[in-house]
Formats: C-alpha cells, sequence, structure tokens
C-alpha cells in the first residue's frame, strides 16, 4: 500500500470516528451509550486478565514439565 493510501485511509477512519464521537456527544443517549462502552470496556479487561492468568499457568505447568524432563536426564546421565 503506497504512502498516499495509507493516509487516506488514515484520515477516512480519523474522519469516521471523528462524526461518530460527535453524534454520541450529540444525542440525548450519550449517558446510555457510555455505559454501554463501560460494560463492553470492563468485559474486555476481564478477558485479558483470564487470558493472562490462564497463560501464566500454562507457563508455570510447562516449567514444571521442562523439571522434571531434566530431573530424568541427570538420573540416565548418572547411570552411564
Amino acid at each position: 500500500m503506497s504512502t498516499d493510501a495509507k493516509f487516506l485511509l488514515g484520515l477516512g477512519i480519523g474522519v469516521a470516528l471523528g462524526a461518530a464521537a460527535g453524534y454520541i456527544l450529540a444525542t440525548d443517549k450519550k449517558d446510555e451509550w457510555l455505559e454501554q462502552a463501560n460494560v463492553f470496556a470492563d468485559k474486555v479487561k476481564a478477558n485479558v486478565k483470564s487470558a493472562i492468568h490462564k497463560g501464566k499457568n500454562e507457563v508455570d505447568d510447562l516449567k514444571e514439565d521442562i523439571d522434571d524432563i531434566a530431573e530424568i536426564a541427570k538420573k540416565e546421565l548418572a547411570k552411564q
């Protein structure tokens, strides 16, 4: 994608987001929209925290497996 195309795409996205933000702030339902956005953000944050926790558990399990394999390898080498 050329530099001009990237610039125009970015400009178009910026204009669209600006128009959407202006519309939301100008409507009577802005408090409802902001509440929905906050609920969505909270769900995303909870999902990210859950994914991080799951990832940490997977890493811990992997470390334990590596330690077990290393211990077995040491025992086998000691026999020789």
